[in-house]
C-alpha cells in the first residue's frame, strides 16, 4: 500500500485501539527490507524513522525514496518519522521531502522555547499533513530527568504537538523499569498519544502497561544495532557480502518481530486497513 504520508491517522488508530506501533531506527536497505518483511509476516503497522547523523548515510529525498518503494510494494501500513530532529529546519527539510512524521528535541532549551519552536513546526507540519512529536527531557543513558506532568500539559496544550514524548525510566542503550505510576499519571493528565524513547530496553510486562496508558510509539534503535554489528563481526567465514546481508536481514528481521509482538502490534494491519482503506 502506498506510504502513510499523514502520520497521524495511525496514530490515532493505535490510541484508540491500545497497541504500541514500534518505530525502528533505520540507516539502511537492509535494515528497513527487514523490518518491513517483520511487519508484513506479522500484519503490523510500523514506524520506520532516521537520526539526523544517519542523514549522511542517506539523506531524508533519498530514505523516502527508498522507504516509499517497499511501502508500494506492501501491504502494512508504514510511516516515515525524522527521530530527535534537533532544529526546525532539519525537520522542515525531512516534511518536504514526504516524511509524514517529524520529532522536535528541545531536551537543551527552555519550555518556553521548546513551546515556540514546536508551535512553529506544527503550524507547518499540519498543513502538509503531517505528525509532530515533541519532548523536553532528555533520555540519554544515566540522565534520571523525569517529565513533570504539569510542563507536559503545558507542552501539549501550547506546542500543538500530536504525540508528547515521555522520560519515565526508559534509557537509550540499556535495559529500564518504567515508573508505571508517573506514566499513569501523565496519562490521566494529557489524554493524548504518548511516546516512549529508550525502547530496546523495556520489559514485555511494561509495554503492556504502557499501551494500556495512551502510549502509541516506542523506539527501537540499540537492539537494531547490536544485532547488526554481532552479524558483521561474525561474519569472517562468509563466502561474500551477499551472505553478510542475508543474515544480517535475517536477524534484524528476528528483532523487529519481537519488538512487534511485545507491543501488541501484531494483526493491527488489518484492522487499520479496514477503517482507513
Amino acid at each position: 500500500m502506498p506510504l502513510i504520508t499523514d502520520g497521524r491517522v495511525l496514530i490515532q488508530h493505535a490510541f484508540k485501539h491500545h497497541y504500541t506501533i514500534p518505530a525502528f531506527n533505520v540507516c539502511s536497505a537492509e535494515m528497513v527490507r527487514a523490518c518491513v518483511e517483520a511487519a508484513e509476516e506479522e500484519n503490523a503497522p510500523i514506524i520506520l524513522q532516521t537520526y539526523p547523523a544517519d542523514s549522511e548515510q542517506l539523506s531524508p529525498k533519498h530514505m523516502h525514496a527508498l522507504v516509499k518503494s517497499f511501502a508500494d510494494d506492501s501491504a502494512v501500513p508504514i510511516v516515515l518519522h525524522m527521530d530527535h530532529g534537533p532544529d526546525f529546519e532539519t525537520d522542515i527539510r525531512c516534511l518536504r521531502a514526504g516524511y509524514g512524521s517529524v520529532m522536535y528535541d528541545g531536551a537543551e532549551q527552555a519550555l518556553e522555547d521548546v513551546i515556540a519552536t514546536t508551535r512553529k513546526l506544527a503550524d507547518v507540519a499540519h498543513v502538509a499533513g503531517a505528525a509532530v512529536e515533541v519532548a523536553a527531557e532528555s533520555f540519554n543513558a544515566g540522565v534520571a530527568e523525569y517529565t513533570r506532568p504539569d510542563e507536559a500539559l503545558r507542552l501539549k496544550q501550547e506546542s500543538h504537538a500530536d504525540m508528547i514524548a515521555v522520560s519515565v525510566g526508559s534509557e537509550h542503550g540499556s535495559s529500564s523499569t518504567l515508573d508505571l505510576n508517573l506514566l499513569q499519571e501523565l496519562a490521566r493528565t494529557l489524554q493524548s498519544p504518548l511516546v516512549l524513547h529508550g525502547g530496546s530496553g523495556i520489559s514485555a510486562s511494561d509495554y503492556e502497561a504502557a499501551r494500556n496508558m495512551g502510549v502509541v510509539k516506542a523506539n527501537i534503535g540499540s537492539a537494531l544495532y547490536r544485532v547488526l554489528r554481532s552479524t558483521w563481526q561474525n561474519s569472517s567465514t562468509a563466502q561474500n557480502h551477499r551472505e553478510v546481508y542475508a543474515s544480517a536481514r535475517s536477524a534484524l528481521k528476528q528483532v523487529a518481530k519481537e519488538k512487534i509482538r511485545m507491543m501488541a502490534a501484531k494483526q493491527q494491519a488489518s484492522g487499520f486497513l479496514k477503517t482507513h482503506y
